[in-house]
């Protein structure tokens, strides 16, 4: 449940960050943008996988998170065609960037250690206290 939060959070804070105007600057958009998406990778693995296995979800979280990166190599008509719009762009954006890949990692290093630590502060099997 607690991924599950996280991952609304990241996504709403990533369409704030792109699309609202908030006056912010641009190094700070593009570089929170890639730093949401390698935060939502790793949420969305932690939520296919037991979150129990950080290292390996980290791994693949990497690894997923820089295939998306390498799909803006790619160019088939389908693929230039959703690119075009508003949301095929915002999805899938058009420019390469090896930078990007490693924000990305940063993110989900920092995402999954911080998750570690959250766990480790509250324990999956605490009793919960009684109700009244």
């Amino acid at each position: 449940m607690r991924i599950s939060l996280l991952m609304l959070g990241i996504i709403l804070a990533g369409v704030a960050v792109r699309k609202l105007p908030l006056g912010l600057p641009f190094f700070v958009t593009k570089w929170s943008g890639s730093w949401l998406w390698g935060m939502m990778m790793w949420c969305a693995v932690s939520l296919l996988f037991s979150p129990r296995h950080p290292v390996r979800n980290a791994l693949l979280a990497l690894v997923l998170a820089s295939m998306s990166e390498e799909l803006k190599c790619l160019h088939t008509p389908a693929l230039d065609y959703f690119r075009s719009n508003a949301l095929g762009s915002f999805l899938l954006g058009h420019h390469f960037a090896l930078t990007n890949i490693g924000v990305y990692a940063l993110a989900i290093l920092a995402t999954a250690y911080g998750a570690g630590c959250w766990e480790r502060r509250t324990p999956c099997n605490a009793t919960p206290p009684p109700a009244f």
